[in-house]
């Protein structure tokens, strides 16, 4: 009795180390896509590159991403989460690496063609989360990798900002030393779980009539565009914004750097603590559309003003809005989907996501260098705007306020036909 009490308690351990290393391995992901932003322009614009190859090469990592997320995936269910996880992450290091070598465009270029090839391993870190989890402690899990998105995208720009004055090659090593680090402790630590399930295929490898059926769902499509509308609306701001304050306040690249920390803080701060009790006071509609208004009076004013307490009040609009449209959004997919898709449904939402990172430092680059500095924020703007009028065609979803009142309807019988 003693000894089988012991052998059932042994995978507790392994389960814990294994959260602590998969939330190391998607934190290190985001601090390698964050840490190069504040410094990437400056680097790009030293070997030659304009406003618009700016644009691309930012959107470069992305357009990986967007590719071998469902590769990672799909041969993380046939081989195996570790040898994926290890193989992801060398990957990374060797694209980190390349990038400390960079003597020129086009090595950057492939520094980051390399870096986005290792670092599309969120299916396979979600799927492990779903391995070696109970059903009780799986939003626990999966929890923890929203966490890691946040912190990283708070510390990576931070963090490239405060070592630029070692040198721009030096943020290479370091990127590349925190994925060495994250591989050898994956290498020695992280067990394959005893179970394998099918969560990277469920929800990244969606055939395309399935795609497609989605996107012509009309209970979903005006979720499904905000997911892009957004996105590429704030992506043309983050592709821009740095070459926007050393023309307009000849910020540093440690100025950049705080800069950049502050709009990360706000918004994990909004999305940890403060959306849960907005969202059940208001719902996600009116989330979204007053989400979508703020970010809209952010990027007006970010171009507008000379004066730097003015730009930081924009910035406090625009990551206050985008911290609190994102998670509502999210939250009214997962609510308009049927119970059995929803895997896919999120998935599918999350490609559209991938799609306006891709497509908006193009434009934002495009625009800020033929159409003046305040042109990408104009954009993002006006798509902000599409976003709030498509947030008053979404369902009004009950809340728990009106729960309590006896008038609460399941998500199902409010959205299925």
């Amino acid at each position: 009795m003693t000894e089988q009490k012991m052998s059932s308690e042994k995978p507790a351990k392994p389960g814990k180390m294994a959260l602590l290393l998969i939330f190391l391995t998607v934190f290190i992901d985001l601090v390698g896509f964050g840490i190069i932003i504040p410094v990437l322009p400056t680097y790009a614009v030293k070997f030659g590159a304009d406003a618009t190859m700016v644009g691309i090469l930012l959107a470069s990592y992305s357009l990986m991403q967007f590719f071998f997320t469902p590769f990672w995936g799909r041969l993380s269910d046939k081989v195996g989460r570790r040898p994926i996880l290890l193989t992801s992450l060398l990957a990374s290091a060797i694209g980190y690496l390349i990038w400390g070598f960079s003597a020129s465009l086009p090595m950057l270029f492939l520094s980051r063609l390399v870096a986005g090839f290792g670092n599309a391993n969120l299916a396979v870190a979600q799927a492990y989360i779903s391995d070696v989890t109970t059903e009780e402690n799986r939003a626990k899990g999966m929890g923890l990798i929203g966490a890691a998105f946040g912190l990283g995208f708070v510390l990576g720009p931070a963090i490239g900002g405060l070592a630029s004055p070692f040198g721009l090659n030096t943020i290479g090593y370091l990127a590349a030393a925190c994925s060495i680090i994250d591989l050898v402790l994956t290498f020695f630590m992280l067990p394959e779980p005893e179970k394998r399930s099918q969560a990277a295929h469920e929800r990244f490898s969606v055939e395309p009539n399935f795609y497609l059926k989605t996107l012509n769902n009309n209970k979903l499509k005006a979720s499904l565009l905000i997911f892009f509308i957004s996105t590429f609306a704030f992506a043309n701001m983050e592709a821009t914004l740095v070459l926007l304050t050393a023309k307009q306040f000849q910020f540093t690249a440690q100025q950049n750097a705080w800069m950049f920390f502050y709009i990360g803080m706000i918004m994990v701060l909004v999305q940890g603590g403060l959306i849960g009790r907005l969202s059940k006071r208001f719902g996600e509609k009116k989330l979204i559309v007053a989400g979508s208004l703020l970010v809209a009076a952010g990027l007006i004013l970010t171009p507008a003003t000379s004066q730097i307490s003015v730009l930081y009040v924009a910035l406090f609009l625009l990551a206050l809005g985008s911290g609190i449209n994102t998670p509502s959004n999210q939250s009214m997919l997962s609510k308009l989907s049927d119970k059995g898709q929803v895997g896919g449904i999120m998935g599918v939402g999350q490609s559209l996501a991938t799609l306006g990172r891709i497509f908006g430092p193009i434009a934002g680059g495009f625009a800020f260098e033929h159409m003046g500095l305040a042109a990408p924020y104009a954009i993002g703007a006006a798509a902000m705007l599409v976003v709030a009028a498509l947030g008053f065609t979404l369902p009004e979803l009950p809340t728990s306020n009106s729960g309590s009142n006896g008038n609460k309807k399941t998500p199902d019988n409010a959205v299925v036909a």
